[in-house]
């Protein structure tokens, strides 16, 4: 519902901007029945509104796979079973949901089909945009476990898909499978079989497929793993990434035609750290890596989105908090991997374990993420603006405008790193800023924040290029507000942006 708070700066902002203001749709769910426990780890955005796919787990061993259909609020408008029986069933990763070449969907699940204690086999299933099925096929035998975390279409209509292979007596293995337009396999094959892993992203180039996960080696613990393969899976290079500490699984997304960016977690000195890298298809990494130390990283689980307008990346990662839950944050880069932002997206029961497993971009700028809070196994969906804000608490939903004043930009030195949080704040605004000694005057750089009229209502001195700086706001009135760091003596500004007070 909308807050009257949120009415009225609909209201107040819409007289004052009438031509620029935008409209953004926030919510932040949670879908539990009473008799189920349901994940939904993958989304999707369609003409209409959001698609999550997801499994569940009811009375008497009953399971399933489904689709949900919720509009641009976030409302359900049709829940679709597409298989069900009395043996195991589940969904595993983010990346088991995909628009087809021809405009209808795919999605990849694992089930038992043949009732052996521990036996998974994968299942494929195209439907349209109502939810029908069009087909069923599986894959897999009596004596392997098999599980997909990634499928993507390929250009002669068949997928490409990757995850684990395992038989039940040994440790899963990186495994790719390659199918046709049908879902009938055309080759699978696993990749450092010797030595325990899995295939987290897989992507096709143009002779083959490079594929992203991890392995574990005796010497250096886990690694980042890459695969190259030409088009019937023949091993053209693998490489090993990472620390001599245990590093977390590389996911791959696209970049350009030849670039591929590959995010991770790593260790350094019992730390774990964000990782982010650009690799071309010879297994090269190009430049130098970017590694972030934020406090108390669990992982960097991320299918990262590019924006192909300005190259800048957004993805998901997930913190330990203080209360020793598992809190998931939004961080958005510039296309040097300058940390722009980052920003936890608002839970209910803080010392829950709470996922996003996957990441699409809106029409209106803003993100859509799907997950689950694990302690208590429900499906959980978030929609976000273009800087991250949802509203903060489970259940909720508002409409509210977000309108950059005239003369203060989103972020004008990629060089510049301002974030300013908490999203929305009641009684304090925390600046985490980081200017460059070359380009920080004498005297520090100016921190100044705005009302929706464009009058100036905090100032604060950035002294020093790295630190955080404390500013209290529980006197202004709720609204949005506008900020930016300034240069005194040019009066340059090189970051701006906007927050909500509550």
């Amino acid at each position: 519902m909308k807050t009257l708070r949120n009415i009225y700066i609909l209201i107040l902002l819409c007289l004052y901007f009438p031509l620029t203001a935008q409209t953004f749709t926030y919510f932040n769910k949670i879908f539990k029945p009473d008799t189920m426990n349901i994940l939904s780890p993958a989304v999707l955005v369609v003409e209409d509104g959001y698609l999550t796919v997801g499994g569940f787990n009811s009375f008497n061993n009953y399971s399933a796979l489904f689709i949900r259909k919720l509009d641009f609020e976030g409302n359900t408008e049709w829940f679709n079973i597409v298989e069900d029986g009395y043996t195991l069933t589940a969904i595993i990763g983010g990346g088991i949901l995909e628009r087809t070449t021809d405009g209808n969907f795919i999605m990849v699940g694992m089930r038992d089909t043949i009732g052996i204690s521990g036996n998974l086999d994968i299942i494929m299933i195209k439907f349209n945009g109502n939810g029908d099925v069009i087909w069923k096929k599986t894959h897999g035998t009596s004596t392997t476990v098999e599980g997909i975390y990634h499928i993507t279409p390929t250009q002669d209509g068949g997928y490409i898909m990757c995850g684990i292979q395992r038989s039940f007596t040994t440790s899963n293995r990186f495994y790719v499978l390659k199918t046709d337009a049908w879902g009938n396999k055309e080759w699978d094959n696993t990749y450092s079989s010797n030595l325990k892993g899995a295939a987290f992203s897989v992507h096709e180039t143009p002779d083959g497929y490079i594929i992203g996960g991890y392995i574990v080696n005796t010497l250096s613990d886990t690694d980042m793993f890459v695969v190259k393969t030409d088009k019937y899976g023949n091993l053209i290079w693998s490489n090993s990434y990472g620390t001599n500490e245990s590093d977390s699984a590389c996911f791959l997304t696209p970049y350009n035609n030849d670039t591929f960016i590959m995010s991770a977690s790593i260790k350094e000195g019992d730390v774990r750290k964000l990782y982010l890298s650009k690799i071309n298809l010879e297994g090269d990494i190009l430049g130098n890596p970017s590694i972030f130390q934020l406090a108390n990283v669990v992982t960097f689980q991320i299918h990262v989105l590019v924006n192909p307008n300005d190259l800048s990346v957004t993805g998901i990662s997930s913190f330990m908090n203080n209360v020793g839950g598992t809190e998931p944050y939004l961080l958005h880069f510039n296309e040097n991997f300058s940390l722009l932002w980052y920003y936890p997206l608002s839970v209910s029961f803080p010392s829950d374990d709470w996922y996003l497993k996957d990441i699409d971009s809106t029409p209106d700028g803003g993100w859509v993420l799907s997950g689950f809070n694990y302690s208590q196994q429900s499906s959980w969906v978030v929609k976000t603006d273009s800087l991250g804000n949802t509203c903060s608490f489970i259940g909720c939903d508002s409409t509210v405008v977000v309108e950059v004043m005239p003369g203060i930009p989103s972020n004008s030195n990629p060089e510049v790193a301002a974030i300013v949080y908490p999203v929305p704040a009641s009684t304090h605004l925390f600046i985490r800023y980081q200017i460059p000694a070359g380009i920080l005057p004498s005297g520090g750089a100016v921190w100044r924040l705005y009302d929706a009229f464009g009058r100036q209502v905090a100032e604060e001195t950035l002294q020093g290029s790295t630190r955080i700086e404390q500013v209290p706001v529980e006197h202004l009135p709720a609204g949005i507000y506008y900020y930016r760091v300034v240069l005194p003596a040019s009066g340059q500004t090189v970051a701006g942006g906007k927050v909500i007070i509550d």
